[in-house]
């Protein structure tokens, strides 16, 4: 088994839609951490045979174009339906915590060492995927600013049921170690990142993490 010393700090990355979590995603790989989106793992699911029979056998084609799952369609159905939304999540996030527990191991393995080992997960709390990490990150952004931004890829009401699946910001907010209030302002989210790798780096403990952390403008 890998000591504490040893181990390289994980960080789990998560914010409402549109909040700027993938942004923020980009500025950890610049400060030198390994990361992975678990959007990038579902969609490699997608493509899985095993996968595809279930959401076949589910739906018929109403999910799917031709032997492929129609991702677009399938979202159709589940953000519409509370039931299918928790069928689909039961189905995939197994398989994405399986597939973030062994990318993280492998970057153990890595030289050099990333500086941090960081999973952007959208859904963290809500599928109870913070336990995987020494500490949170969150990113998030009023809901008026969020939907003007996703304007082009979701009408209102399809934000709004979105939204009304997702934990209360609040709620998440007390559950992370370090928030990051987006105002659309690149430079502060990247000197965020940069302050956040350099507390984590500076000795901090990471056996466990605290709750609550430190919360900034």
């Amino acid at each position: 088994m890998t000591s504490t010393r040893q181990r390289i700090p994980r960080l789990g990355l998560t914010g409402g839609i549109g909040s700027g979590k993938s942004t923020a995603l980009a500025y950890l790989h610049e400060c030198g951490a390994a990361v992975v989106s678990s959007d990038d793992i579902v969609h490699g699911l997608y493509d899985q045979p095993a996968i595809i029979a279930a959401i076949q056998a589910r739906y018929g084609q109403k999910a799917m174009t031709g032997a492929h799952v129609n991702r677009q369609a399938l979202a159709g159905i589940v953000f519409r339906d509370q039931d299918e939304l928790q069928w689909l999540e039961q189905l995939l996030h197994p398989h994405v915590y399986a597939a973030v527990e062994e990318w993280a191991a492998a970057q153990q393995k890595v030289r050099p060492r990333p500086a941090v080992i960081v999973a952007e997960v959208p859904l963290l709390f809500e599928t109870a995927m913070e336990t995987m990490f020494d500490f949170v990150m969150l990113v998030t952004a009023p809901a008026e600013m969020r939907r003007r931004r996703l304007t082009a890829k979701l009408t209102d009401s399809e934000f709004e049921r979105r939204l009304a699946q997702q934990m209360p910001e609040e709620e998440k907010m007390a559950r992370s170690d370090f928030v990051f209030h987006n105002t659309g302002e690149r430079k502060a989210l990247r000197e965020f990142v940069g302050q956040t790798v350099a507390q984590i780096l500076s000795g901090v403990d990471t056996a466990a993490r605290g709750g609550g952390g430190e919360t900034r403008p």
